[in-house]
């Protein structure tokens, strides 16, 4: 069996535990608003390093790079000259050199663009895929699982697992990011979640996945209708309960007992993996992992 293989087989048995939010980490220790958070596996590599064994102490399986935001548009944004391979390799380094020490796993995150197709912007595929492309240009085997995430556009999703597809051999978890309305789970781009979920699995997706934006107890629900809509492995990522804005800044009110309620019934519920979004920490990871080991 293939290390590939023998991943999809740990997902298939269930309780894995993934790490919380990196953001969250990284504001604490001094990341600064509209800051390019993935520079700093250059210049602060020494702070990755903290939070990814941070992450493991406190008991997760799978730790993600500090790559979410390594596109070529969103760097050149920032003004920054490194290419996305340059940031990624060193993201990935980071994370790889936390995880051999703890026997952990490596999940490369890869978010959206931050370039929308039309009506809303003037994106084109060609342009979308170009991005994608260019970061996962150079990834090699110390990465375990590749993980989109937070995509807000099923189509930019696709274009992402197809690119992934024909470049990688690794598994490929794809996550959305939903919203919850009367008439159930939408992403912002209006994709609902059931039809969402069947379309990435037909292209393709090892593992489907849900994060950020809702509250563990609405992420309770939307396990639902992922479950009922596949197969394949689930992983879900919630938010630490709902924002709260204090002094301009967005606060998050759920303690980690109350989170740690929630992922148990997660897994009952059929998820295979859980981890934290916005406003997790180690704390939250580790109360998660004390309830089931």
């Amino acid at each position: 069996m293939s290390k590939h293989e023998d991943l999809l087989e740990r997902f298939a048995k269930g309780r894995i535990l993934f790490d919380g939010g990196l953001g969250t980490m990284l504001i604490a220790a001094g990341l600064t608003a509209g800051a390019p958070p993935d520079e700093w596996n250059l210049s602060h590599p020494d702070v990755l390093l903290r939070i990814h064994k941070a992450y493991l102490d406190a008991g997760s399986d799978f730790i993600s790079t500090n790559t979410f935001g390594s596109s070529p548009s969103r760097l050149q944004a920032h003004g920054l000259e490194d290419t996305p391979e340059d940031v990624i390799a060193a993201g990935i380094r980071l994370a790889r050199s936390a995880a051999d020490e703890s026997v952990g796993s490596v999940a490369l995150s890869i978010g959206p663009t931050g370039k929308m197709f039309p009506p809303v912007g003037t994106a084109t595929q060609d342009e979308i895929r170009s991005e994608f492309v260019a970061q996962f240009r150079g990834v090699d085997d110390a990465v375990d699982l590749v993980l989109l995430e937070t995509f807000l556009d099923l189509r930019e999703a696709m274009i992402a697992l197809e690119v992934a597809r024909a470049t990688l051999s690794h598994p490929v978890g794809v996550s959305l990011t939903y919203n919850r309305n009367p008439k159930g789970f939408f992403t912002i781009m209006g994709n609902e979640a059931s039809q969402a979920v069947r379309e990435l699995a037909s292209a393709g997706a090892d593992i489907i996945a849900a994060n950020c934006s809702i509250a563990s107890g609405d992420m309770v629900d939307l396990a639902d209708v992922v479950r009922a809509a596949t197969t394949l492995p689930i992983l879900c990522q919630p938010n630490a309960g709902n924002p709260i804005i204090r002094n301009g800044k967005a606060c998050y009110d759920q303690t980690p007992e109350e989170f740690a309620d929630d992922a148990i019934q997660l897994y009952d519920r059929g998820v295979n993996a859980v981890g934290g979004c916005c406003g997790t920490t180690p704390d939250f990871i580790r109360e998660v992992a004390s309830r089931i080991r």
